[in-house]
């Protein structure tokens, strides 16, 4: 049988007219669990309202940061019906987590994404990480699983000084395009097959040099510095990309990816 992968949809509010609420998810992302041999599941944010879980440990501030900000999702009961029939998740890409998670205001430019869902994936990232699911986390997903670790972000890459800065954003949500050099030896060295590939690049926030995760090896970077990839392979499949691998699937390298989440559900 195909593993059972969950995956985490955007949610947009349509003003409309008619106003109404609307999850959403990039085909890409299922045509790559399919072709990688599982089975996808979109899971869809619990209305706001239901009841909240309490604060875990992993999500209490680290010291200096207040994170008295937004709600950690909803009722635990939630993640772990969501967990007893997924194999693995895959967190994807999307708009900003809100900063307050982190212990920040807002940058001008970010862009904070709907509560609901803001809520949803931190709280199941951590419940899935408590319970050591195996996970694949995309872009956004990427810069959760930081935060969810103790981490923090850079609201805005263009703000920071870089040596040979790269483009990692377009307007237009349009992708820029540059190599990465990967650690050797690395995990995610294995699964790509080499330490250097093209990936395509659509973030404006990236992981902060400075504040990585708890536990979090940091395992590739574009030319100007910028994190592109976190590992945690200590006796478990967590992974964390800043590209946009589902829209590169047709390279042998990027599917490689889902292949190997899928391979981790198996074992």
């Amino acid at each position: 049988m195909r593993p059972v992968i969950g995956i985490t949809p955007s949610f947009v509010h349509d003003k409309g007219p008619p106003s109404r609420n609307r999850v959403m998810l990039n085909a890409a992302y299922a045509d790559a669990i399919y072709l990688a041999g599982g089975l996808p599941l979109v899971l869809a944010p619990p209305p706001e309202g239901m009841p909240r879980a309490p604060e875990s440990a992993s999500s209490r501030p680290a010291a200096g940061n207040d994170r008295s900000g937004p709600a950690a999702g909803p009722d635990e009961a939630v993640y772990s019906q969501v967990l007893q029939r997924c194999d693995g998740l895959l967190f994807t890409g999307g708009p900003d987590l809100d900063p307050r998670h982190y212990g920040q205001k807002p940058h001008e430019k970010t862009q904070v994404m709907h509560p609901r869902r803001d809520a949803f994936d931190i709280g199941l990232f951590r419940a899935a990480d408590a319970v050591r699911k195996p996970i694949l986390s995309v872009c956004l997903g990427c810069q959760i699983a930081n935060v969810a670790r103790g981490g923090c972000l850079i609201q805005h890459v263009d703000d920071i000084r870089r040596e040979n800065p790269l483009t990692h954003h377009l307007p237009g949500g349009e992708s820029a395009y540059h190599d990465i050099e990967i650690t050797p030896g690395s995990a995610l060295a294995k699964i790509v097959g080499g330490t250097r590939i093209r990936v395509n690049s659509r973030h404006h926030q990236a992981l902060d040099p400075s504040s990585v995760g708890d536990e979090l090896r940091v395992v590739a970077h574009a030319p100007d510095g910028i994190i592109e990839a976190v590992e945690n392979m200590e006796a478990r499949f967590f992974l964390a990309v800043q590209w946009h691998p589902e829209d590169m699937i047709d390279r042998r390298e990027h599917l490689a990816l889902f292949e190997a989440l899928v391979a981790a559900c198996r074992r």
